[in-house]
């Protein structure tokens, strides 16, 4: 069966400027291994869309790996707070259009609820601890640590850094 455009990604590597496919790529950002090698020169090449695991916080982390679900969910709101402002213009009742507020007032509460709760679960389920893990154990080579902390940044809040710098505190 032929592959389709969507089912992967075309990347060029800087050295050779030999074009590869990766199926493992997604559009988007997106949390792993950042490292990539050349099939032609086997030079290593850091992906700027692929973030470390454990050098971003729980929160990005989240964000990354959730964002589409999240942004449909707010386009959702969007529109729904679309149809109460219609029906507020149509309406010559003050108080519906004031329950008309209150409810998109709520819902919006209750998106943001939703959300952290989730992250909260998230955080504390296996997925997430698998990918921390192995970032780890990625990250316990100190030359791919440096090479990778130099190119993507290290957040305060990371798996990381905490690991970095409890070491010092004790």
């Amino acid at each position: 069966m032929a592959k389709k455009m969507k089912d992967y990604k075309i990347f060029g590597c800087p050295y050779c400027a030999c074009e590869y496919y990766d199926e493992t790529a997604k559009k988007g950002k997106r949390v792993g291994n950042p490292l990539v090698y050349c099939p032609n020169c086997a030079r290593e090449t850091f992906r700027d869309s692929v973030f470390e695991a454990a050098l971003i916080s729980e929160k990005k982390f989240f964000d990354i790996r959730f964002a589409s679900l999240y942004a449909k969910l707010r386009i959702a709101l969007i529109l729904l707070y679309a149809v109460f402002f219609v029906l507020i213009l149509l309406t010559k009742d003050m108080m519906l259009a004031v329950c008309f507020v209150a409810a998109a007032v709520m819902l919006y509460i209750l998106y943001e609820a939703v959300r952290i709760a989730h992250r909260h679960i998230f955080v504390k389920s296996d997925e997430y601890n698998d990918e921390i893990t192995q970032s780890l154990s990625r990250m316990a080579d100190e030359k791919y640590a440096a090479a990778i902390i130099k190119a993507q940044g290290l957040d305060e809040d990371s798996v990381y850094y905490y690991e970095l710098y409890k070491e010092e505190d004790e």
